[in-house]
């Protein structure tokens, strides 16, 4: 079975799914409550979300992480968007930092943090170690980062491929053998995005040197390759 990127939004396909990352439901409140008025972004997600599920013909959405932006409580947005989407395709949640009580949602299958082998890829969101399942994966998908890099035309969402370290690899999953591939999620949010050439990464996978981001390969939202990334801090 083969991961596919969707050309011209962060989005995959994979099986039956349709895997997204990084939505940051109701942004626009936390960013009124310090004075910022914002976009009002979460309406268009919905849409776009959906725009997803007509264009692939995907019965599940796999999130992989942050459906929403306070870490605390459930904002209407992220419930409005549960209730328009699940009418359309199963929802499964990867519980990403900001995932805070959506076990209590109706309409959604959240897994926890370590995230889950969805039929041979591992997916997980990145704050947190993974599980052995995930890793023993050859392929792995995760969020948390908001990948970009710029370009000619300004800053543009990517996808990053990073190549596994087999010893660090090891050192923490001794049962875990052979090659394995990190793939980082573009934030499916358009206002989220950071310079991924200026980071190590977040999360403990890639501050721990499991997988680099130096000398990683940044492709386009339709999976051109762009080019291998190179610290600039």
């Amino acid at each position: 079975m083969k991961l596919n990127f969707v050309s011209g939004i962060e989005a995959a396909v994979y099986g039956k799914a349709a895997i997204i990352a990084d939505l940051h439901l109701g942004m626009e409140s936390a960013l009124f409550e310090r004075g910022i008025r914002g976009a009002e972004i979460s309406g268009k997600l919905v849409e776009k979300t959906t725009l997803l599920l007509e264009k692939t013909k995907k019965k599940e959405l796999i999130i992989n992480g942050d459906l929403k932006e306070k870490v605390v409580g459930i904002p209407f947005e992220a419930r409005d968007f549960i209730e328009e989407v699940s009418t359309r395709a199963k929802i499964i949640l990867v519980k990403g930092n900001h995932d805070g009580g959506m076990e209590r949602v109706p309409g959604i299958e959240v897994i926890g943090a370590e995230g889950f082998a969805y039929k041979g890829l591992g997916i997980f969101h990145g704050h947190a170690w993974p599980s052995e399942e995930v890793i023993e994966c050859g392929k792995i998908l995760m969020g948390h980062n908001h990948p970009a890099v710029r370009t000619g035309s300004g800053w543009k969402p990517v996808w990053v491929q990073c190549t596994g370290q087999n010893k660090k690899i090891a050192e923490k999953y001794p049962t875990c053998k052979g090659k394995k591939e990190l793939i980082l999620m573009p934030a499916f949010n358009p206002l989220l995005g950071t310079n991924i050439d200026a980071m190590e990464g977040l999360g403990p996978i890639l501050k721990k040197n499991l997988f680099k981001i130096d000398g990683a390969i940044a492709y386009t939202l339709g999976g051109a390759k762009i080019r291998r990334l190179k610290k600039t801090v």
